[in-house]
């Protein structure tokens, strides 16, 4: 999914009131030709989509509420690819976006298996 650049994948309204944006990231895609190159593609649709007005004008309610892209990874990350998350964060917390790095059956940052398969760990980048 995540060559799939131009595309929303899942939009989710959590019970606070809360918009999660979210992408897979599946298994081998980060061992891809031009992986880096299609995450910065894919955040910048949806980073673009939640502050531009696109989402607002789809779903009136989304306005003034948190919003949130949440990359859901199969494998771990490149190091390469959490530190151009962390700078993007960096940009897009004061546009009112956070930005969270979930792996799935693991961390995204310190490599562990973690829990089992069918459970997540969520982090900021």
């Amino acid at each position: 999914m995540l060559h799939k650049t131009a595309i929303i994948d899942l939009i989710a309204r959590s019970e606070n009131g809360r918009y999660d944006l979210v992408f897979v990231i599946e298994k081998g895609e980060w061992e891809q030709h031009g992986a880096l190159y299609a995450l910065q593609e894919k955040l910048n649709t949806y980073s673009s989509y939640a502050l531009d007005g696109a989402m607002t004008e789809r779903y009136p309610e989304s306005e003034g509420q948190s919003k949130v892209i949440r990359i859901m990874s199969v494998d771990r990350p490149p190091d390469e690819a959490v530190q151009f998350l962390m700078k993007v964060e960096a940009l897009l917390v004061p546009e009112g976006l956070q930005l969270k790095l979930e792996r799935i059956g693991g961390d995204a940052t310190d490599g562990s298996e973690g829990p089992p398969a069918d459970s997540s760990q969520s982090s900021s980048v």
